[in-house]
């Protein structure tokens, strides 16, 4: 104690160290950022990534001899015929048809009607199940096969779930199975998945079974008897993530029996720091993403239950020609079922927490958590800064204006949270009015919240940014334990904002080149302000990210006009009404909420400094600290 106290008066005891330390908090806070996004760039590195390894020895993938082959692919073929013939058959007529099919092999079999309405939208659908009760069990325990009707990308799963009833009833062969196999058929790999998931633990099922410790999706659309490749899918929502040990299984197994793995559309046969850093940055992004707007692979309907599983996605070639053949993929899933019936208690040896650089590969959480601690810290930093600032100021109302200053924050985040509830409870007939609405409400707060502070002191805009950036410093650096793709990717839009905005000086320029400089300062404000605009980034994500296939390859104004003209109103508003469906169906907290409750009052706050003309305090207090030590 002795010590530190005798630090604190070498640091605090001579006039002007005070104020030459706050002056150095903005650079140190910039630096942050720096040292952050650089970090970033090392995760790539073969030295700070690990090779996949099992960790539990149960598990013993590849250990087993297959038998899925033969006279199988016969009955895959013949179910195959029968699947496709129910294609454009009404919902219930094909659910009675394949629980006849699942009674007939011997499972019991049932129905599950999903519904789920937000007042004139109603979603609907028909739910397919059957439970074979294990031979060796006491059914207090069980697995899940599911190969959904539709996959994500709306197509008939038409190999998937073929291959799925032939391998339930290739199971009821065996008397190997410790765990119950429940096989399951939901009419989507979203909405009709999620509620049978839901319903299964909250509410009284006709057919019931024990705990489920994993599962496997099939995913084999088309028509066509081979593949090229296997396409994993892990990410779920909310940044959860299965145990890396059902992962490293199904790649162990790929590699006994051949199979070439990718995980996120990314060839990364050759290990190299890009191939890595693509593989890495594309996870992070599905990781952030995922569950926002379009149908998940299935898998993410499971995470939040302590439910491991991962989607198997053949990925076919657009002739229909590839290495592999169907029975191939089937002996895979039946190597990937038996080991997870080899599990002597849930999964929990391996990591819930990391980052795929391929599928040999991986970044553990103490390795790429300190990207995202730096960003975050950064805000907190210059939160800290601008208190410091305010503070300095000899306004002799310090706690006054701390606490108008407060309850100005508190009213923008209400007025945020507000907004937000219109948003998540307005019917999707309205979205389109719901849009121009909010569109039109935002820029009216800056305006309204400029007029509240224009007669403030200067100091009062720094208490305000001070609070702002504290709050989304330690929301981010929260959030990161929770879900590190989305903390950083926000803390990399934020960043910006944060440390290039600057408010217009009352006083006049003396000089051209101050003028100039002014100018430019002003300008990159208005800049940052512009591009860090919630709604406009959000259009942004959806002309780029969700209707990339249409688009233009060649970019110049003729093509983005044109490419712009032809986005349907319609089609956005559906967009932004499957937004809603995810938070209010799914439960995916992860965007939507943070959207208004963290980034709408950043960004308010933000023009809200930019518009006002106050004197730069920061700029007063260096020169304050430089004339203090020159005395």
């Amino acid at each position: 104690m002795t010590i530190l106290q005798s630090i604190r008066r070498q640091l605090f005891g001579k006039k002007g160290t005070r104020e030459s330390l706050v002056s150095l908090l903005p650079g140190l806070s910039f630096v942050l950022v720096l040292a952050g996004l650089a970090w970033l760039f090392v995760l790539p590195m073969k030295d700070q990534s690990r090779r996949t390894y099992i960790s539990e020895n149960a598990l013993l993938p590849g250990q087993a001899h297959t038998y899925f082959h033969g006279s199988e692919e016969h009955i895959v073929r013949a179910f195959k015929e029968e699947v496709r013939l129910l294609k454009d058959a009404p919902d219930e007529k094909r659910a009675r048809t394949i629980r006849q099919w699942l009674s007939d092999i011997g499972y019991k079999s049932a129905t599950h009607n999903w519904t789920i309405s937000h007042y004139d939208d109603v979603k609907a659908g028909v739910n397919v199940y059957g439970v074979l009760h294990a031979p060796r069990g006491d059914t207090t325990e069980s697995m899940i096969l599911c190969a959904p009707w539709l996959n994500r990308d709306g197509a008939l799963n038409e190999s998937g779930v073929a291959i799925s009833i032939a391998l339930a009833r290739y199971f009821t062969r065996w008397s190997i199975w410790s765990k119950d196999i429940i096989l399951l058929i939901p009419s989507d790999t979203s909405f009709g998945l999620s509620k049978w998931v839901e319903d299964y633990h909250y509410t009284s099922m006709p057919v019931s079974s024990g705990s489920i410790q994993g599962g496997i999706v099939l995913d084999f659309p088309g028509e066509g008897e081979r593949f090229e490749n296997l396409e994993i899918f892990y990410s779920g929502l909310n940044g959860q993530l299965p145990n890396l040990d059902l992962i490293n299984t199904v790649v162990v197994i790929c590699g006994h029996m051949g199979i070439k793995v990718i995980v996120h559309d990314i060839d990364a046969s050759d290990d190299e720091y890009e191939n890595r850093a693509i593989t890495l940055v594309s996870g992070i992004a599905h990781q952030a993403l995922s569950g926002l707007y379009r149908p998940g692979a299935g898998s993410e309907a499971f995470s939040g239950w302590r439910i491991d599983s991962v989607t198997l996605a053949a990925k076919t070639s657009r002739n229909g020609y590839g290495p592999y053949d169907q029975m191939l993929y089937g002996r895979l899933v039946e190597a990937s079922m038996r080991s997870i019936n080899n599990l002597l208690e849930h999964f929990h040896q391996s990591f819930f927490f990391y980052l795929l650089l391929s599928p040999h590969r991986f970044v553990s959480i103490a390795t790429y958590l300190p990207t995202a601690m730096l960003i975050g810290a950064s805000f907190t930093i210059k939160g800290i800064y601008y208190w410091m600032s305010s503070s300095s100021t000899k306004t002799g109302k310090t706690f006054d204006e701390a606490i108008s200053a407060f309850w100005l924050f508190i009213t923008i985040v209400s007025c945020s949270i507000g907004l937000f509830s219109l948003s998540a409870w307005i019917p999707s007939s309205m979205i389109a009015s719901e849009v121009f609405v909010v569109s039109a409400v935002t820029p009216i707060l800056p305006i309204t919240f400029r007029l509240f502070i224009s007669a403030k002191p200067p100091s009062y805009i720094n208490k305000l940014q001070s609070y702002v950036l504290i709050f989304v410093g330690l929301f981010l650096t929260t959030l990161s334990t929770l879900n590190f793709s989305l903390s950083l990717m926000l803390g990399v839009i934020f960043a910006p904002l944060a440390h290039f905005l600057t408010p217009s000086l009352t006083t006049p320029p003396k000089t051209l080149i101050e003028c100039l400089e002014r100018f430019f300062t002003k300008l990159m404000s208005w800049i940052v302000v512009v591009a860090t605009c919630p709604w406009l980034d959000i259009y942004l994500y959806y002309l780029i990210v969700v209707k990339e296939s249409q688009f233009p390859r060649q970019l110049s104004l003729r093509t983005l006009r044109i490419f712009i003209t032809n986005t349907s109103q319609n089609e956005f508003c559906e967009f932004l009404s499957g937004m809603m469906w995810s938070w209010r169906a799914l439960g995916v907290w992860s965007f939507v909420p943070v959207l208004f409750v963290v980034w709408l009052p950043l960004w308010l706050v933000s023009c809200v400094v930019v518009s006002v003309r106050a004197p730069q305090i920061s700029t007063n207090l260096r020169k304050k600290g430089k004339n203090r030590n020159d005395g």
